[in-house]
């Protein structure tokens, strides 16, 4: 039917339902006809009956049974009767024939029974049979056929006229269907040979402005894309997201020439390292029917990337089918490294938190900061000793601690430099909120577990906080360093007293301490240590000293050594203590010598290395005692056991300073297997007096005495003190009443 013009459609269309409207007249009317004229036909037939049956019944009644068959031979002449039978009280009287039912039925007869009635009784007594032919019905019926037959050959002549009619009205229109079929964009349609009508008129005028109007927009669709090709990459896709075009921009970006790229999938243009899910969520989201939008990474031909721009659009037919992809493309790979580079140097690499720059760029933007720095508590010690990567380990684990507080609005955390962390929150926190929150973040740190090496850590924090906007970095600062010193877990600065003086005098102290140590101002001084019982000099003990510079004033330890652990100088001075006493006493012989080792020494492996090469090349390791300055929690430290028995190997002796004065862990000080322990001055100093002085020294040389550990009493300072501790047996006494610290070099004079 497609090859078949719209006029002939129309005049088939025309006459099939025609021919289905008369056919379906013809038939009823005829159907109805039929069936008239057999209902008058039986109507003759039961008045053939109708006419006879009261004679035969009379004749019946009277006995007169031959004038009932001259009726009945009478009757069956007729010439549409061909057949008559007449049956009374059961007994068959007359028959013309012996057509039955069915008989009569399928030879053309109409065939009918009437009841025989006793005119006295008026009940019946028999029946008449008929069978009437239906030549006369059949004659009239083929008539009226023909006559149709007749009339429908005039109209089907009619029909074939309208037609032809039809065709020349609607040729117009055909050579009109022809131009425009052939019609090529760019192109004009000749109209002039077409027969003019008024709607033929206006039809080719439409076309003529339709046709123009094409040329226009093809004209501008040409440059929109010349325009498109010029400033995007253009890339056009089937539904699996196969190439079928590129232009000159995406091969120029990706080095991939046309031929090159058509054929090939999309997933092949996408960079290695892009998850190929992402190409799959753009086309599933155009097969969807949507606009997807987003920034690709794709890869050159050359294996170097390129970011770009992409919205990608399902193109529909008119039925809304999809029948491509189109991608508009913009080149964003500077944009893209540009702000990787910003990223860079706004992010912490080992954290991802954003660092100190980011946080200057933040804190600019809101009125009323509130700012904490949060410090991480013996860091540096278990990261000398474990290690930058478990180090790094700890910030990253601590980082996704800071980063479970990001949800809360307006709260953000930086990485610091070293084991610092950050926390700034805008005007819409009170001091009082934004301190709980710092807390909770801080029980957190404290709470957690961390797994290094089989060994389980806790880490704590401390945190200095504040709310002034022009010094928050250094007022924050102040105040960690404030909770630090007095063992606080948060200090703020508003509420605290003299940190800037205490700043200032740090600041002081280690300007002097830089000094002396470049200087050589840093020095030794000698305290002697006695047996108890004879009373003569058999060690000495190592204390370190500044001499202050101008008035040459000797400056205790107590006044510098603190300045030296939060200056990072302490390490500087350990190292010229055992420079210096290992000097002095290679020229002094057959008398031991002893300096103090704190837990920051112990931990930090050059000061460690040292100290060993220092025993190697001197030969001094068995006249070098040890003393570890008691520290409460040392014993979480493996490490310090296995620095002790290395120290033991090399033929040094042990000793625990201080004890009695902290923790006193006694089981831990067997695990030590330490040679001395150095009972506390403040046990001492009035243990002729004090009962329970009196009590925890006798336990602790009690204790000693059944480990074969010799003890040495410090502060022994008056006679009666000395009087005491050598009745209650210890091995050593050391203090002012038996002889005062005094330089080094006097013992070599």
């Amino acid at each position: 039917m497609k090859t078949i013009s719209l006029s002939l459609k129309i005049s088939l269309s025309f006459i099939l339902v025609s021919i289905v409207t008369l056919t379906f007249f013809y038939i009823v009317f005829y159907h109805l006809f039929e069936q008239q004229m057999l209902k008058v036909e039986s109507e003759k037939a039961s008045l053939i009956a109708k006419t006879i049956e009261p004679l035969i019944a009379m004749n019946h009644f009277l006995g007169l049974k031959d004038d009932i068959r001259q009726l009945a031979e009478k009757t069956a002449e007729h010439d549409q009767v061909a057949g008559l039978s007449i049956e009374i009280e059961n007994q068959l009287i007359w028959s013309l024939s012996g057509l039955d039912d069915q008989g009569s039925r399928d030879a053309g007869y109409i065939f009918i029974t009437y009841p025989i009635t006793n005119p006295v009784k008026a009940e019946k007594v028999g029946s008449i049979k008929i069978a009437y032919t239906k030549e006369a019905l059949n004659n009239a019926m083929q008539n009226i056929h023909n006559e149709i037959l007749y009339y429908l050959g005039g109209l089907a002549l009619v029909f074939v006229m309208f037609v032809l009619l039809t065709r020349y009205l609607f040729s117009p229109f055909e050579q009109i269907a022809q131009r425009v079929k052939n019609y090529e964009p760019g192109s004009a349609i000749d109209f002039s040979l077409i027969r003019a009508e008024p709607e033929v008129e206006a039809i080719t005028t439409s076309f003529e402005s339709m046709v123009a109007n094409i040329r226009e927009y093809t004209v501008l669709l040409e440059r929109y894309k010349h325009s498109v090709d010029e400033s995007a990459i253009v890339v056009r896709m089937d539904l699996e997201g196969t190439i079928t075009y590129v232009n000159e921009e995406f091969s120029r970006l990706s080095g991939y020439s046309l031929e090159e790229s058509l054929g090939v999938s999309v997933f092949v243009i996408c960079h290695s390292e892009v998850n190929e899910s992402q190409c799959q969520e753009v086309l599933e989201t155009v097969r969807a029917k949507k606009i997807w939008k987003g920034n690709l990474q794709n890869g050159r031909k050359n294996g170097g990337t390129y970011y770009v721009r992409a919205t990608v659009v399902p193109i529909l037919d008119e039925h809304d089918d999809i029948i491509e992809l189109i991608s508009i493309q913009q080149d964003i790979t500077q944009v893209i490294e540009q702000q990787e580079k910003i990223t860079r140097q706004t992010t912490d690499p080992t954290t991802g938190l954003h660092n100190r720059v980011k946080l200057e760029e933040d804190i600019q933007h809101i009125d009323h900061p509130k700012f904490a720095i949060i410090s991480l508590d013996n860091y540096n010690i278990i990261k000398d000793y474990y290690g930058w990567e478990s180090g790094n380990k700890i910030l990253k684990e601590v980082a996704e601690i800071f980063l479970s507080i990001t949800a809360i609005e307006n709260i953000s955390v930086y990485k610091l430099t070293g084991s610092n962390y950050a926390v700034l929150g805008n005007q819409a926190f009170d001091m009082d909120l934004f301190h709980g929150i710092c807390r909770a973040l801080l029980k957190k740190i404290n709470d957690y577990t961390m797994h290094l090496d089989d060994s389980s850590i806790h880490i704590g924090a401390s945190a200095g906080l504040t709310s002034n906007p022009e010094h928050y970095y250094s007022y924050a600062g102040l105040a960690l360093q404030h909770a630090q010193e007095t063992r606080h877990l948060t200090i703020i600065y508003e509420e605290a007293e003299n940190l800037v003086q205490r700043f200032e005098n740090n600041q002081m102290w280690t300007k002097k301490l830089n000094l002396a140590l470049n200087e050589n101002r840093i020095v030794l001084f000698s305290q002697p240590i006695f047996n108890a019982e004879t009373l003569k000099i058999e060690k000495y003990e190592c204390l370190v000293r500044m001499i202050d510079e101008g008035d040459e004033k000797v400056i205790p330890p107590c006044l510098f050594l603190d300045v030296a652990k939060k200056s990072k100088l302490y390490h500087q001075v350990t190292k010229q203590v055992i420079t210096i006493a290992f000097d002095v006493f290679s020229k002094v012989p057959d008398v031991d010598f002893s300096i103090n080792f704190s837990l920051e020494d112990l931990l930090h492996v050059p000061t460690v290395e040292f100290l060993k090469h220092k025993l190697d090349e001197s030969g001094l390791a068995r006249r070098f005692v040890l003393e570890i300055v008691e520290t409460e929690g040392i014993e979480n430290f493996n490490e310090v056991s296995d620095f002790v028995a290395d120290m033991k190997i090399r033929g040094c002796k042990i000793a625990i300073d201080d004890f009695g004065s902290g923790y006193s862990n006694f089981a831990y000080l067997m695990k030590l297997n330490v040679d001395y322990i150095k009972i506390d001055g403040s046990l001492i100093k009035e243990i002729d007096q004090d009962a329970n002085s009196q009590i925890i020294t006798s336990t602790i040389l009690d204790f000693s005495q059944q480990l074969k550990i010799a003890t040495v009493a410090e502060y022994v300072h008056d006679q009666a003190v000395l009087d005491y501790v050598q009745k209650l047996g210890i091995d050593y006494v050391q203090g002012f009443h038996l002889g005062e610290p005094v330089p080094i070099e006097t013992l070599i004079i």
